[in-house]
């Protein structure tokens, strides 16, 4: 059975949550040594024999929307490193599988959808705000020249949408001191054996309830064809509305680690 506290240092998101309200101070991920970080979806929804239906319930899939598409995933893959025991950020990297592309307004079509092989690397701060890291490639966004994070293909050529390395929000860049709420963190425990690294059979891990705003993203490629919404031209060109919501967990290999 899972134990999950809150620890969120947001007061609008603590309101929200029903949690007594405590002053705004400085947070950071705390840890019982150093070590690999892994994780995956929360809750994902579980798989079903070959040639069954698996259930779909977009609140517990990871769901990505870009202009008049929509994007879900059933599962997440979350893996990273720990350099130090106390550290206000963490950097994971985060794989998306069995995705599918929903178009808007809802039609009776869907198509798979894979995101680059490599993940989407994130930079997790303590207060609330988001960096997606540089992934060696790059993309145009409305006539400049951006180093991109991360792009998915629809079907290999119906559509391709791109995203660039950015801050999500914007205002971190200039005020990265503030709080924010582009990721809600939480502290959760997991039965495990009982052992030296995890005297009391149970392991410490963070619930990162991811709800990002503003994402940059654009419909690229010359063979695609994003065919739906209008002012395509203007999504082509990229556009700073997309969201992402969805739930993944992080757990420290062999040991505990806990927001505070």
């Amino acid at each position: 059975m899972r134990t999950i506290r809150l620890v969120v240092g947001l007061a609008a998101a603590v309101c929200a949550l029903a949690v007594t309200a405590v002053p705004a101070m400085a947070h950071e991920f705390v840890a019982s040594k150093v070590g690999k970080l892994s994780g995956k979806g929360f809750e994902e929804i579980e798989k079903v024999a070959p040639g069954e239906f698996r259930e779909y319930n977009p609140e517990r899939m990871q769901s990505f929307v870009f202009g008049d598409f929509t994007i879900n995933c059933y599962s997440a893959s979350n893996k990273g490193e720990l350099t130090e025991e106390s550290t206000e950020t963490l950097t994971i990297t985060t794989k998306f599988g069995a995705c599918a592309w929903y178009p808007k307004p809802k039609v009776n079509l869907h198509e798979p959808a894979t995101w680059n092989k490599e993940g989407i690397t994130v930079v997790y701060h303590a207060n609330g705000f988001i960096e997606t890291l540089e992934n060696g490639e790059e993309v145009e966004f409305k006539g400049e020249i951006l180093p991109s994070s991360a792009s998915v293909k629809v079907a290999s050529k119906v559509c391709k949408i791109e995203i660039p390395a950015q801050t999500i929000p914007v205002k971190a860049i200039k005020h990265p001191e503030e709080e924010y709420s582009e990721v809600l963190y939480s502290n959760f425990t997991s039965p495990m054996k009982v052992s030296k690294e995890f005297p009391t059979g149970e392991q410490e891990r963070i619930l990162l309830t991811n709800v990002w705003k503003g994402i940059k993203d654009k419909f690229g490629g010359e063979e695609t064809q994003c065919t739906n919404p209008e002012g395509f031209e203007k999504q082509v060109e990229g556009v700073s509305g997309g969201k992402y919501t969805g739930k993944s967990y992080v757990k420290l290999n062999g040991g505990n680690i806990k927001f505070e």
